[in-house]
């Protein structure tokens, strides 16, 4: 197997650049431009980021990429920029903005300019089931810890907590300025902090592991730090030391403690709060002496503050760890629903939390075994290396301990023993295993294809056929052939046509009924033969057609890859692939672009190309380009020989599966512990309170699928023609498989919502809805960035229409969201019919089992739905193959709720 390790090894070193302060009216700017998606277009936005002028770099020499692609400026001649204050990373980096960096991430809100200036509440992230912020209250430096609940309505599921039961866990002995741990390195599971003093002689620090699935909030202090305690909960009953000493507190007033008398802890210290019921424990790796006290006066509005005045062994590390123990001590908690979840932690749980209290999760890597080419077993391994460590030696003989998700629970392998203590988060049932190492198995034996398991039907293939033949006549629009357009609906369009030309060539090789058909298709004899019949009855697009749309095709699939109006750049602040963006002035097709490098609208305003330059998005808009890149190279491979490495650029971009490349960070978009992705960039880091987000589970997933049927192409070319250049083609192949695989599932986990007796519905009862339109850190909501319309949310959950969607939508679940569909659409009126909703109407009700019904609906659709901006993706030739092609259901409903 084929072993590829996640984030490399990223020198550690001092910033030498300037942090960009963003002012308070600026960041109120940012906010009216939350998380702008590509739907902005259909949603006005009140107001736009400060447009700031961003300059372009003389071209320099840089090292070609550590084997897997070229450079994108020097071999490539991509220009490159450097962003200017509003975009560029914070601070909190250090010299990990010299590198590549995960603009997409779950932990991106930490790492904010918002957090470096002006952290509060939003600066906070979703660990499961913690939520952290590093705001940290009572004056401290360090982090906030909140045990959160589900709270469901009809419309949304999210996870909410009471800001005043957090636990602040820090010191009083450094300010509030934290950075990225530069001596660890980057992970797409967690990340670390770390506080300074600058003005110590010997090397004084606070640092925490913010890890995904962590039961525990992890503090090290080193170089005399003290740790402090702080909660605007007053304690119910004394703190408990060690298990049977209680601790006297004194008095807290004026963030100053009086009247105390310490003590010694040898290991723990217990603390019951009086509002919010919760038990918690801290665990000390060497003996500490505190001392604790409250505010006077009520004790229901009283605050808490502990202090650590010392610590036996100052030069050696001190690791603090904070657990919640009961959520619910003795049954008056301020927030009822923690009394209804109390048994999950009750059976053995504190136990188990205390066993392992001293080995901690660092900087987890992700491993991805791949089966080599040879095998026939297509299971692929992705491994999660958790890199436990601990302060001393006494750790030995303990195992680490972390959240599992239910997914991760099902397809663990081996390396982690999943116990029976479990809590309800945003994503179900989460339990507690132990192991330092997981193994998670991927089945990728169903690979991705140009066409479906089935020809189309032989009672579609007239209407087929002649909508082929009208399509294939259609040249493209004359900006499309100079880049003049933004990066995403460029590229459906041009996907468009690349569906056209694989329907007709499909059709072609049915015709010539060639020996490979069987082992093409996953069908009996008769239904082949139906369909073979069927086609050599009617008159089929000829080849010269086909070829003029491929080399119309070809022309526009390579004015982006070289010299387009709208210009690609290689961003070197962040690592990515950006479009300048395109200033469209004129009529129609005739129009142009009347910016030109290094005015680019797109790195100046998120609101431009739908946040392009801002890392909104990239898989979406990229992902439909790749798709047409794809179908060229597949039947013109001299022309995929010479232009793929450029094509490789926006993969590199969206999906790298190169862990080392030097240019482009690994899996921009990809959060491996969800198995789905994030569409929001850098923008969002700074606005979002919900963290990352993503409208469009189905586009993701085809950006994947196109990653993967591209190196499936190139693996063929490079096998006869290349041989040296296979091992990448491979790469892509196999890492692209393995994305869309991971995305579907993801997709029917939290996008597409039902219940039955072979799929359990991730969310409570409560939430009504069979989708969910967008799907944040900690929110599930009924609803998209431009529209408020059911039959929105409904349908970009279902586009576009390619072979992927047989493994996508479960026929299941399109037979309770069919009859929903309709009903939106009709209730939409225009909207729906005009904006090329019906379009996904017509193929919804074919997987749902009424494929004489979708046929119809296709045949009476109207031109502008296909030249609408909703409907501009797909075309009547591939709606009419994607009907045709459909496993048609039966008896569905004794099966579903």
């Amino acid at each position: 197997m084929a072993n590829q390790s996640d984030y490399g090894s990223i020198p550690s070193g001092e910033s030498d650049e300037t942090e960009a302060f963003i002012d308070d009216e600026q960041n109120k700017q940012n906010k009216s431009s939350l998380n702008c998606n590509w739907r902005v277009l259909f949603f006005v936005i009140a107001a736009v980021l400060v447009a700031y002028p961003f300059r372009a770099l003389a071209s320099r020499t840089l090292v070609r990429a550590d084997r897997f692609g070229w450079v994108p400026t020097d071999d490539l001649g991509v220009q490159i920029v450097s962003r200017e204050p509003d975009a560029l990373p914070s601070s909190i980096w250090g010299s990990k903005r010299k590198g590549p960096l995960p603009t997409n991430s779950w932990y991106l809100n930490l790492v904010s300019h918002r957090a470096k200036n002006h952290p509060d509440e939003s600066t906070k992230v979703y660990t499961v089931p913690y939520i952290i912020d590093t705001a940290a209250a009572g004056d401290m430096a360090g982090i906030n810890v909140h045990w959160p609940i589900t709270q469901t309505s009809t419309n949304n599921v999210q996870m909410v907590h009471d800001a005043m039961n957090a636990v602040a866990l820090g010191t009083l002995g450094l300010n509030s300025s934290y950075h990225v741990d530069q001596k660890e390195n980057l992970s797409a599971l967690g990340v670390t902090l770390r506080w300074d003093d600058d003005d110590a002689e010997e090397d004084a620090f606070m640092k925490t592991h913010i890890v995904r699935g962590m039961p525990y909030a992890t503090m090290i202090y080193s170089g005399g730090i003290l740790p402090s305690l702080f909660s605007y909960n007053g304690p119910a009953d004394n703190p408990v030391i060690d298990g049977s000493t209680e601790l006297v507190c004194g008095q807290y007033k004026d963030k100053k403690i009086s009247n105390a008398t310490s003590a010694t802890v040898q290991e723990k210290i217990q603390l019951h709060f009086i509002n919010s019921d919760f038990t918690w424990m801290l665990f000390f790796s060497q003996p500490v002496e505190v001392e604790c006290g409250t505010t006077p006066g009520d004790e229901k509005l009283a605050q808490f503050q502990l202090n650590v005045k010392s610590y036996s062994k100052d030069d050696e590390e001190l690791l603090v760890r904070m657990a919640l123990m009961d959520c619910c001590t003795t049954g008056m908690a301020n927030i009822k629903q923690h009394c209804a979840e109390r048994n999950q932690l009750l059976g053995g749980y504190a136990e188990l939390i205390e066993q392992s209290s001293s080995v901690f999760p660092t900087s987890p890597a992700v491993h991805i075994e791949y089966p080599s080419s040879e095998s026939e077993n297509k299971t692929t391994h992705l491994q999660f290396d958790w890199k436990p460590d601990s302060v001393d030696d006494s750790s030995d003989n303990e195992e680490l301990l972390m959240f599992a998700m239910p997914h991760h629970q099902e397809k663990m392998l081996e390396g982690g023993q999943v116990t029976k203590h479990c809590v309800n988060t945003f994503h179900g049932k989460t339990c507690l295993v132990k192991g330092s190492k997981w193994s998670l198995t991927e089945d990728l034996s169903q690979t991705q294809s140009f066409v479906a398991r089935r020809p189309p039907v032989a009672s579609a293939i007239e209407s087929l056929a002649s909508s082929l033949s009208d399509e294939l006549e259609l040249e493209l629009p004359d900006n499309l052939h100079r880049g003049a357009a933004d990066t995403y609906f460029s590229g459906k369009i041009l996907s468009r046509v690349a569906r056209t030309i694989v329907i007709a060539s499909e059709l072609r090789e049915l015709a010539e009924a060639g020996d490979d058909l069987e082992s093409k298709y996953d069908v009996d004899d008769e239904y082949l033969e139906s369909s073979i019949a069927a086609v050599s009855k009617v008159e089929l697009p000829s080849q010269t057609k086909i070829d003029n749309a491929l080399e119309d095709l070809k022309s526009c699939v390579q004015v982006w890859l070289e010299e387009p109006e709208a210009p690609y750049l290689y961003d070197e602040s962040w690592g990515g692939l950006v479009n300048c963006g395109c200033e469209y002035k004129g009529k129609g097709p005739h129009g142009k672009c009347v910016n030109t490098f290094p005015d680019c609208p797109a790195l100046t305003d998120v609101n431009i190309d739908f946040g392009n330059g801002y890392y909104n998005d990239h898989h979406f808009h990229y992902g439909y380009h790749v798709y047409a890149a794809a179908v060229v190279a597949k039947y013109d491979p001299e022309w995929a020989l010479l232009y793929f490495d450029r094509i490789l650029l926006y993969i590199r971009d969206y999906a790298n599966p190169w862990m080392n490349d030097e240019f482009f960070t690994p899996f921009r978009q990809k959060d491996w512990w969800m198995g789905s992705s994030w569409a929001s960039g850098i923008v969002s880091g700074e606005n979002s309170p919900h963290g990352r987000n993503q409208e469009s589970s189905s586009e993701a997933i085809a950006a994947y699928e196109s990653m993967a049927l591209f190196g499936h192409v190139m693996t063929d070319i490079f096998q006869e023609q290349d041989p040296a250049r296979l091992e990448k083609a491979q790469l892509v192949r196999d890492a692209g498989e393995l994305l869309t695989k991971t995305e579907i599932d993801a997709t029917n986990r939290y996008w597409h919502v039902w219940s039955s007796k072979t799929h359990k519905n991730s969310y409570p009862e409560g939430y009504s809805q069979p989708v969910v339109g967008m799907l944040y850190d900690t929110m599930a909501s009924f609803q998209t960035w431009f529209s408020p319309l059911p039959l929105v949310s409904y349908g970009i959950q279902l586009m576009p229409f390619t072979a992927v969607g047989e493994l996508r939508d479960d026929p299941e679940w399109a037979a309770i969201l069919y009859p929903k569909y309709e009903k939106s659409c009709t209730a939409a009126g225009k909207f729906c019919t005009e904006n090329g909703w019906d379009i996904i109407q017509a193929g919804l009700c074919a997987t749902a089992g009424n494929m004489e019904e979708a046929l119809d609906q296709a045949m009476a659709l109207s031109q502008e739905s296909f030249t609408s901006d909703g409907g501009s993706g797909n075309s009547l030739s591939n709606t009419i193959w994607y009907i045709a092609t459909r496993p048609y259901a039966t008896a569905l409903q004794d099966n579903t709720r």
